[in-house]
């Protein structure tokens, strides 16, 4: 919307005022994308504050164009009703990850983002590779353990670790499948380092903790069981 008196020979204010109008009005008229509503139309209204409303990139629409007249005040306000046309959505699908594997889903676009960013020509390139990491996640068949085989808790059991170790695997499956693909290669080391780190923070954690517990208790035999069980030992064995 805008004072296009300037460039309204019938407002009798033609090149007179309102330089602004005058570019606007030319940008108007060279513009393939752009018309004026009411079939190229002025509306004016009293005391020459807006003349034209101006359809940017919408050339096949025609609009209409009302005053609101009940404002309580001594301004005005046009109404523009632009014809719309509904139109099928867009199919989107629907991924689901348990919780139980929402860290190793994180670790695992990291990776991928961090051995892939530079690469992408555009936003959309960056989404559909973003899609395709997310859902060779999901395809990814967890391991589970044997029932006949139940083993102790130690800090390698951390679900973090767990997750990372299982992106590590899937990721060393996918280079020893094709050796040429280096962003699986990539992906692969950034991974393994990050696996380290992993192992060192969760190992100090449970150290900590585990020697915070050896200092409030006072039995031996509480501490050996306990190293023991760490180590895999069973109670008998010191």
């Amino acid at each position: 919307m805008g004072d296009l008196n300037a460039s309204h020979k019938e407002l009798r204010s033609h090149l007179t005022t309102n330089a602004n109008g005058v570019l606007w009005k030319t940008f108007l008229d060279t513009k393939d994308t752009a018309v004026l509503a009411g079939e190229h139309a002025p509306t004016h209204v009293q005391g020459g504050r807006i003349d034209y409303v101006a359809l940017i990139n919408m050339p096949t629409y025609t609009a209409e164009t009302f005053f609101v007249r009940s404002l309580l005040s001594d301004h005005f306000a046009l109404e523009t009703t632009l014809p719309v046309q509904s139109v099928s959505a867009v199919p989107r699908k629907h991924l689901k990850v348990p919780p139980s594997r929402m860290a190793g889903l994180v670790v695992h676009v990291v990776a991928w983002y961090a051995a892939s960013q530079g690469s992408f020509a555009d936003t959309e390139a960056l989404y559909d590779g973003l899609l395709h990491t997310i859902e060779g996640f999901i395809a990814i068949p967890r391991v589970l353990a044997r029932a006949h085989a139940p083993r102790q808790w130690t800090y390698a059991t951390e679900p973090v670790i767990v997750n990372c170790q299982q992106t590590l695997t899937a990721y060393q499956r996918r280079w020893q499948l094709n050796s040429a693909d280096t962003e699986s290669r990539d992906a692969m080391v950034i991974v393994a380092r990050h696996l380290t780190d992993l192992w060192q923070q969760e190992r100090k954690k449970y150290w900590i903790s585990f020697l915070d517990w050896v200092y409030r208790t006072q039995s031996l035999r509480n501490v050996r069981n306990q190293v023991n069980r760490v180590s895999g030992k069973s109670r008998q064995q010191v």
